[in-house]
């Protein structure tokens, strides 16, 4: 199923009733998957629990994979609205480049931090499942270029030769240890390891750094 169909489905109807009936759907299977830390749920659970009928859930859904799909694309166009937010207000309190990078991984870190506990199991399934791997790529690829844009507002102070690739590279490096930290993907022995504030504050230091230091093929030679 490609995610156009599956924008198709995370429309709620239009009726009154059915269309509380579809946000409890989405709703309870989110709570279960927070919950239980992964998406060891059944239908009949989410029936149970949301007080809906389970012939309703097949009306819109063809499966407990077509339900996870959905409720996936929802949280993470939530988890987009906030972290274009978050990313533009930074752009637009300015200040220098060393402000502006620890700015912006604290803008990163926290609006994950807000929403690791229903993106911890579906970042463990993307593994095996193209279609979650898919939508949280396309999510990834809006903060990336959020990101990368905030940081060539200060091109004039990055010293790399190539400055999109260093905003590039010190986002994607940003945001793998911030997913370490907080249990995505298949890191969970890592999860919560050393001071979530210094990890912010390290993070911050060494992007800084990278963006400020010439590349090594810039350096005169010895």
């Amino acid at each position: 199923m490609d995610i156009e169909t599956i924008m198709a489905k995370a429309r709620a109807p239009q009726q009154g009733r059915s269309k509380a009936s579809f946000e409890r759907m989405l709703t309870t299977a989110e709570e279960l998957m927070t919950q239980r830390g992964s998406d060891e749920f059944t239908l009949n659970e989410v029936a149970k629990h949301g007080k809906v009928s389970i012939g309703s859930i097949y009306c819109r859904f063809d499966s407990k994979d077509d339900l996870v799909h959905v409720v996936q694309l929802r949280v993470l166009e939530r988890v987009d609205t906030d972290m274009l937010a978050a990313v533009a207000a930074v752009q637009e309190r300015g200040g220098d480049l060393t402000d502006m990078v620890h700015d912006l991984v604290q803008a990163i870190a926290d609006v994950l931090r807000r929403y690791a506990a229903v993106m911890r199991p579906l970042m463990l399934r993307a593994s095996g499942d193209p279609v979650i791997a898919a939508i949280g790529k396309r999510s990834y690829s809006r903060t990336s270029d959020a990101v990368i844009g905030a940081l060539l507002t200060c091109e004039a102070e990055i010293r790399h030769a190539d400055p999109r690739h260093a905003a590039n590279a010190g986002f994607r490096i940003v945001y793998a240890a911030i997913a370490r930290y907080l249990g995505f993907g298949s890191s969970l022995d890592a999860a919560g390891e050393g001071d979530w504030n210094q990890l912010k504050d390290d993070l911050g230091d060494m992007l800084a750094a990278y963006l400020s230091t010439a590349s090594k093929g810039q350096r005169p030679a010895r």
